[in-house]
């Protein structure tokens, strides 16, 4: 998903970006947050020597990535993305003009599940949130939550938003679902008066049974800052990842194996594989039919080594 804003100034270059996080997954337990690990036991190291696949039953794409194709040809998009061989989808703001009941028979033809979705803020206040709760609960998804946040860009404002969103995160719950809140790169700017990384005052001040996080890869890349201590200390905040490529310092974007994220390693860090989704997007849409192929091929054909 686009990001709302973007970091500005001068910043590393993407190879000094690499080259961090390359010097940080040498280092091991040390982390930016402070988190040390223990080494895996023995036979787990063995199990994982060769490297494992990402689950191809958690392998989504998001459906922004062809929003104008799903407003055109909805049932031939869905089924595209089952012939490519996806398990999942993640809409965003609408059905391709489908009711919701209607968009779920379409899912179920094509084998498809519909694991979250993307709304707007105000999808989630006053008589609208029961409407956004009610769609989603008749789309039996299991994730539903927001594309952005719209609140001030300080530490105060994200702790405003924070409560906010323990609120829309216990009246999801009321509807059998779990909320959560897709994430861009301004998360992980820093308050420039209190210093606070305004991403650490959501963790600290969102209830972690009723709030969810979806981490792009790319966004968080595209802020300067090394996903893999978030995944490793906070593993369970982060139940679905969005999964883009290209090159994030330069803002440019790619399908996933044309660009210079490393996902295998990032994903390495990750204790619990199966517990993820892992929602393929790219924001520009140049070939999305391309984009959904090449990007789930190159995803199954990566192999996982896990580093924790």
């Amino acid at each position: 998903m686009r990001s709302p804003s973007h970091p500005s100034g001068t910043g590393p270059t993407r190879r000094s970006l690499l080259q961090g996080l390359g010097a940080l997954g040498a280092l091991g337990g040390a982390t930016a947050l402070g988190a040390g690990t223990a080494a895996p036991a023995a036979a787990s190291a063995a199990s994982w020597r060769h490297g494992r696949p990402v689950p191809p039953g958690k392998i989504g794409f998001g459906l922004y990535s062809v929003r104008d194709m799903l407003a055109a040809a909805p049932a031939r998009t869905l089924a595209m993305l089952a012939e490519a061989g996806y398990a999942e989808i993640e809409p965003a703001y609408d059905y391709g003009g489908r009711s919701p009941a209607g968009f779920r028979r379409l899912a179920d033809a094509n084998g498809l599940e519909i694991v979250g979705s993307h709304h707007h803020p105000y999808d989630f206040r006053g008589e609208a949130a029961d409407v956004t709760l009610e769609r989603a609960a008749v789309l039996g998804q299991e994730y539903v939550g927001v594309s952005y946040m719209d609140g001030e860009q300080t530490a105060d404002g994200y702790r405003r938003m924070a409560e906010e969103m323990n609120s829309w995160g216990a009246k999801a719950r009321q509807h059998g679902l779990r909320w959560y809140a897709h994430l861009h790169d301004n998360e992980f700017h820093t308050d420039p008066q209190t210093g606070e990384v305004l991403f650490d005052v959501w963790l600290a001040e969102t209830d972690p049974d009723l709030v969810w996080f979806e981490m792009d890869l790319y966004w968080i890349l595209r802020a300067r800052t090394d996903p893999r201590p978030y995944l490793r200390r906070f593993e369970r905040r982060f139940p679905l990842l969005h999964l883009k490529d290209g090159d994030p310092v330069a803002g440019l974007e790619t399908d996933l194996g044309d660009g210079v994220v490393d996902f295998a390693d990032i994903l390495g860090y990750l204790r619990h594989p199966a517990a993820h989704h892992y929602v393929i997007e790219r924001d520009e849409q140049p070939d999305p039919v391309r984009t959904a192929r090449r990007s789930y091929d190159h995803l199954r054909s990566l192999r996982v080594t896990r580093r924790v």
